[in-house]
């Protein structure tokens, strides 16, 4: 921690901790390589079926998928693709479901004017606003009147429609954002969307119990992970025990506290769900390695909420690799908590 000499006292926060000791891993860590294009193809047989799933969903866990077969390997981890499908089902169902999105957006087209007007208050004046500040230094989305920009902005829009209970809400342009970049077709990124969105519970939505309910998950798992950081946030009160510093975390699922590519391999680890049930949010399977990371900069000092959060929002970007690092005791503590708060 240093503390610098100005008219304020502040405080900055450096975690450097590159490599998670072998006892706090799992067992099988390093046990598969990055899933590549030939790794890939030894996973389907003649028809294009996925032959063992539960494999499949180990190496990309381990290891990774390798950015040039991400827009083909990701349908099948956001439930786009069904991996008995074959290559013939599997083209026929995009002809489908293109055919499927494009009547949603004659549907968005053909409003009347009246509900032009509510549409544009409730949903599109949000996402005109965020789609053009998402995701800008990435050069797929750089430049004005970039045309994938308008695809995102046509997508989200569309969902809206499609999905009016969810609508829009701040924070959902960043997560449709990498897919297009990685998906590249219009439709396909729009369904699978639609499937990180339907088998998902991090918060895209505006109902403020859904995001407690996230954050009561997250105050239980630093009670057993890390009882002296629970400690702390208790003696200094009910404001901080609300863990509003770890708001954007559980949000956008660590995408601003950590550098894009690192973000990325998070989110498909958690979408292989190797060995975890129902969630798939990356903030349950990284906010123990992140508070482990962080532990031990965590000063005892810190007396007032307001550097709480200052301490949580200090650790984006401030990560290495080695991240995700997934302990065993982590996953006996996940199964514990899904087994017992729902």
């Amino acid at each position: 921690i240093e503390q610098l000499a100005d008219e304020k006292t502040c405080m900055q926060f450096s975690i450097r901790r590159p490599k998670l000791p072998s006892s706090e891993t799992h067992p099988e860590e390093n046990s598969s390589r990055r899933l590549d294009v030939s790794a890939w193809l030894q996973h389907l047989n003649q028809h294009g079926q996925v032959q063992e799933e539960y494999k499949l969903r180990k190496a990309i866990f381990f290891g990774g998928i390798d950015i040039s077969i991400r827009g083909e390997v990701w349908p099948f981890l956001l439930h786009y693709y069904s991996y008995e499908s074959t290559s013939e089902e599997r083209e026929a169902l995009r002809l489908q479901k293109r055919k499927e999105y494009f009547e949603i957006q004659d549907k968005r087209l053909s409003m009347s004017p009246d509900e032009q007007k509510d549409f544009w208050r409730q949903v599109q004046f949000t996402v005109d606003k965020d789609v053009v500040r998402t995701d800008r230094s990435n050069q797929f989305f750089q430049g004005e009147d970039n045309p994938n920009v308008e695809t995102m902005r046509r997508i989200l829009l569309n969902y809206a429609v499609f999905n009016p209970t969810i609508g829009y809400s701040q924070g959902m342009s960043d997560l449709v954002a990498p897919l297009l970049a990685e998906v590249l077709d219009e439709s396909d990124t729009f369904w699978c969307f639609v499937g990180l969105m339907q088998n998902t519970i991090f918060i895209s939505s505006p109902r403020d119990e859904d995001m407690e309910k996230q954050l009561l998950y997250l105050r239980e798992l630093l009670r057993l992970m890390h009882p002296r950081f629970h400690q702390h946030l208790c003696a200094l009160g009910e404001d901080a025990l609300q863990m509003l510093f770890c708001h954007r975390w559980i949000l956008l699922c660590f995408k601003r506290e950590f550098p894009e590519a690192e973000a990325l391999r998070m989110w498909e680890a958690c979408w292989a769900h190797y060995q975890v049930r129902g969630t798939a949010n990356p903030a349950w399977d990284l906010t123990p390695q992140h508070c482990r990371l962080s532990r031990n900069s965590l000063s005892s000092k810190i007396a007032k909420i307001s550097r709480v959060g200052d301490y949580g929002r200090g650790l984006s970007m401030q990560q290495e690799d080695g991240t995700l690092g997934m302990s065993e005791l982590h996953k006996e503590v996940f199964q514990e908590m899904q087994n017992t708060l729902f």
